[in-house]
């Protein structure tokens, strides 16, 4: 990260309450600044909480935060599952987790 504004992020994130390591996040900016992120997040399947299924029938955004609190929203996008890791794949809503501009 670089002078407060988000540009990519690889470590531990919570989504939804649910703690994901490794995670990686990217922010994009298009030719008119505006700006959007996305990544992935994978978790052991032998560390999942009791219940745990990753949903995609929603439209709704779940929290991404990263452990010094900073935190964004994103829609999951897909969930895979190679037989040891799910992963979960993020479209970013909002500022990313790391952006310190306008509102965060």
């Amino acid at each position: 990260m670089s002078q407060g504004q988000f540009l990519r992020y690889d470590g531990p994130v919570s989504i939804g309450g649910v703690k994901y390591s490794p995670a990686r996040l990217r922010e994009h900016r298009d030719h008119s600044g505006r700006r959007s992120w996305d990544g992935a997040a994978w978790i052991v399947a032998s560390r999942t909480p009791k219940g745990y299924k990753p949903d995609l029938s929603g439209n709704d955004s779940v929290p991404v935060e990263l452990p010094d609190g900073r935190h964004g929203n994103a829609l999951v996008t897909n969930v895979s599952f190679d037989g040891a890791y799910f992963k979960l794949e993020l479209t970013g809503t909002g500022p990313a987790p790391g952006y310190a501009g306008d509102g965060q």
